[in-house]
């Protein structure tokens, strides 16, 4: 857990300090240093129009964190109140809420942004709404399977014979107790949006020049893997680090929030 939380707060570190620092313009060009390799002067290297790397990379790493971070509440916003709903009321209710979440799920977030794209044009948008659709469906069916595991407790009757309604039990007395699960679902989903963002931005669906973005970052190195590998390893390796950080910070999350896991672990 410590290495995924270290990983993880580089990322916000890394965010926030391109807002007000960087070490070069990421949009400056400078033609007669085009393509250096990784040097004491641009410890990434520079690409096809001079402009310095690790400036962009830096630059990417706020774009990602804010398209993960939308789509992620986007998720957690309307699919932890429709879990709740689904397995509180029943029936009718949850039938339609499950059914929803299967045709969602037949629709991958890339064919999702396609279509969105296709009605708003390529941008930010795309990305969030569809990201943010998927993670709905996935909060949803947490929220729904942990909350049913609750709704049989014996506080739950407590609450019940105390008058209290089912809604009001819902997010009284069930949600403090899913937390614990939805934190770590979080982590999980916010790794995925990473790699969802870069995907999007990588075939031109998500952000737009001039922003920086490490999926299109690794679309302008394509061409240049023999002539400069530096254009592709250092965005690569932002994903991959950032991805490895939230996934191990999910996991470390559910080794101290589930008892067992915990109890465990002390053997």
């Amino acid at each position: 857990m410590k290495t995924g939380l270290a990983l993880s707060l580089v990322l916000v570190a890394t965010a926030l300090l391109s807002f007000v620092w960087l070490p070069f313009d990421p949009a400056a060009m400078d033609i007669p240093h085009r393509l250096e390799a990784p040097n004491w002067h641009h410890w990434f290297g520079t690409d096809a129009y001079g402009r310095d790397l690790l400036s962009m990379v830096a630059a990417g790493s706020r774009a990602t964190l804010y398209v993960a971070v939308a789509a992620l509440l986007v998720g957690a916003g309307f699919g932890v109140p429709l879990g709740l709903l689904a397995a509180s009321r029943g029936g009718l209710i949850e039938e339609i809420i499950t059914r929803a979440g299967d045709v969602v799920f037949a629709f991958p977030a890339l064919l999702t942004a396609v279509l969105i794209a296709a009605v708003w044009g390529p941008g930010v948008v795309p990305v969030v709404a569809a990201v943010g659709i998927f993670n709905i469906t996935v909060f949803a069916r947490v929220t729904r399977g942990a909350a049913l595991g609750l709704l049989h407790r014996d506080f739950i009757l407590a609450a019940r014979i105390a008058g209290k309604g089912e809604l009001r039990i819902a997010f009284e007395h069930v949600l403090p107790n899913c937390l614990g699960l939805l934190m770590v679902q979080g982590a999980v989903q916010f790794s995925l949006a990473v790699i969802a963002e870069a995907g999007l931005s990588y075939v031109g669906l998500g952000l737009q020049p001039p922003t920086p973005s490490w999926g299109r970052l690794l679309d302008s190195a394509q061409t240049m893997m023999v002539q400069a590998p530096w254009l592709a390893v250092f965005p690569g390796l932002a994903i991959l680090l950032t991805v490895l950080g939230f996934t191990l910070l999910g996991d470390g999350l559910r080794d101290r929030l589930d008892p067992r896991l915990a109890k465990e672990a002390r053997r």
